[in-house]
């Protein structure tokens, strides 16, 4: 099972979604991502999640996305970060 992050990834729930990926990456040496059920998606949320990934790289943290919904690859994609969080295999 993989670390979901749920419906909304936007500036409403970036604390909360930040407080438990410090929890999972301190327990882990890979996080399983799955954004497949996201919807509603905005700049601060990808932030998030850049930083994160980042975080991984940096502390030998294997980051593998589960799955990736439209909205998020498409929120990436608008802003150029689908390479630099490794959506790759989710663009059409």
């Amino acid at each position: 099972m993989g670390f979901s992050l749920g419906e909304q990834l936007d500036i409403t729930q970036v604390m909360g979604l930040k407080d438990r990926l410090q929890v999972e990456l301190g327990q882990s040496d890979s996080l399983l991502v799955d954004g497949s059920e996201v919807s509603r998606v905005d700049a601060p949320g990808l932030q998030l999640l850049l930083t994160a990934k980042f975080l991984c790289q940096n502390q030998s943290i294997v980051w593998k996305w589960e799955g990736a919904s439209a909205e998020l690859v498409g929120a990436a994609k608008t802003l150029g970060l689908v390479k630099p969080l490794g959506l790759d295999n989710f663009t059409e």
